[in-house]
């Protein structure tokens, strides 16, 4: 078993992290769980830290948008929405590249980022602020048209925006007249058997209280893999928040706050919600979603098989020079899901695996995450809580990923053979 290499990790002087959870699936059944470390460290005595254990749920970062993905999947199933529909038919306003204004948006291009919408410096905003501050120019976060690609029009050329999926998360809520927190509990997580969410605030307190803290040993820009791991996110402090948690663009310091659910109307704006990254589940709720793309959530009539296999096929493949392959991270995507061509040195997750990985990678806040599936029946879950050194300086030693990753991927893979 992994269980000591795993563990080891967590020792590293110089490459610490806080916790740990994973899990493994051979041949369609979960063979291997595990949870090491600590889902909260209290800041001044070691005593009352609190224990990661296999019910902890973690912000799983960009995980989330695979599993946004399936529920957009089932609206399309219903007919209520179509790949290729221009995303204006479902917005309620015009979303063009004003570089490109005749080259409309559709819903696929989100889905493989290949949409020419770009971050700029923020993707998140709060109510009352509505979608369309993004896109406009009188809108309060235009920034110029820093939002949209001016060299590269939708459809071919590939780079990764995190609002892309917000844009999905509020075109979901359109298209089924339900706020997206709602619909993705009720739609995808509930019928996986996940009971975490995207919303906090409809948390239980024993659901907060086994909310894993992620952490950094970072102050401001500068890292010490000597000094303290310092709260990046979700430090609630056992207490269930009032609302939905987002920075304020009107606060100095761009603090979080609680955004009024009260005056939200959905179809507006779900990009609060955090749709890109904000899915709370622990490693063996992702493991739910690897079985699902290999047809064995028990009798749970989710999406059809041509479905699950449409996600997987290649939406967009580098060739060199269509797109951005995140430093070699990303060379190939399908509709939400992320397509490990296994290149040796870069999107190479697992040395020696000869056969396609699907799934999605997640980074944010000192978090770590992947979900890892192959179609023979196999998987790989990992969520890391936190990082001890900047990452650039602890990078892997056969991929484009971190040397964390490589590790705990390298242990897991053992369990397979």
């Amino acid at each position: 078993m992994p269980f000591q290499s795993l563990q080891t990790l967590l020792l590293d002087p110089l490459h610490a992290i806080p916790s740990l959870q994973v899990a493994v699936i051979r041949a369609g059944e979960i063979v291997y769980a595990g949870s090491f470390g600590y889902r909260y460290l209290h800041p001044a005595d070691p005593d009352q830290h609190l224990p990661v254990n296999h019910q902890t749920r973690f912000r799983v970062a960009s995980i989330s948008k695979l599993v946004v993905a399936l529920g957009l999947m089932r609206l399309v199933e219903r007919g209520q929405i179509d790949l290729d529909a221009d995303v204006s038919e479902y917005l309620g306003f015009t979303l063009r590249n004003p570089a490109f204004p005749a080259a409309p948006i559709r819903v696929r291009h989100l889905l493989c980022h290949t949409s020419s919408l770009r971050d700029g410096s923020r993707y998140s905003i709060p109510s009352p602020h509505t979608l369309q501050d993004f896109f406009t120019p009188e809108g309060r976060f235009f920034e110029g048209g820093a939002h949209f690609d001016p060299q590269h029009g939708p459809g071919a050329y590939a780079c990764y925006a995190n609002l892309n999926t917000g844009v999905l998360g509020t075109l979901l809520e359109c298209a089924c007249k339900q706020r997206f927190d709602v619909f993705m509990e009720q739609e995808v997580l509930r019928p996986l058997g996940m009971e975490g969410g995207f919303n906090v605030s409809r948390f239980t307190p024993a659901q907060i209280g086994n909310l894993a803290v992620l952490y950094r040993k970072r102050m401001g820009e500068a890292w010490n893999p000597a000094g303290p791991w310092v709260a990046q996110v979700d430090d609630y402090g056992g207490v269930v928040p009032p609302g939905p948690m987002t920075q304020n663009p009107d606060a100095p310091d761009d603090r979080l706050e609680v955004v009024d659910l009260g005056t939200y109307r959905p179809g507006t704006n779900a990009t609060f919600f955090s749709p890109q990254g904000g899915l709370r589940a622990s490693a063996l709720e992702l493991a739910q979603v690897a079985l699902l793309f290999m047809g064995q959530v028990g009798g749970v009539r989710f999406l059809r098989p041509e479905t699950l296999e449409q996600m997987t096929e290649p939406q967009w493949t580098w060739d060199g020079h269509n797109g951005d392959p995140l430093e070699g991270q990303a060379l190939s995507w399908g509709l939400g899901v992320w397509r490990f061509t296994n290149t040796p040195g870069l999107d190479c997750p697992v040395k020696g695996h000869r056969r396609l990985w699907y799934g999605h990678l997640g980074d944010a806040y000192g978090l770590l995450s992947g979900l890892l599936f192959d179609l023979e029946g196999n998987a790989l879950i990992y969520i890391i809580g936190g990082q001890g050194c900047d990452p650039a300086t602890f990078r892997g030693a056969y991929s484009a990923y971190t040397g964390w990753e490589e590790e705990v991927l390298s242990a897991l893979y053992g369990l397979l053979s």
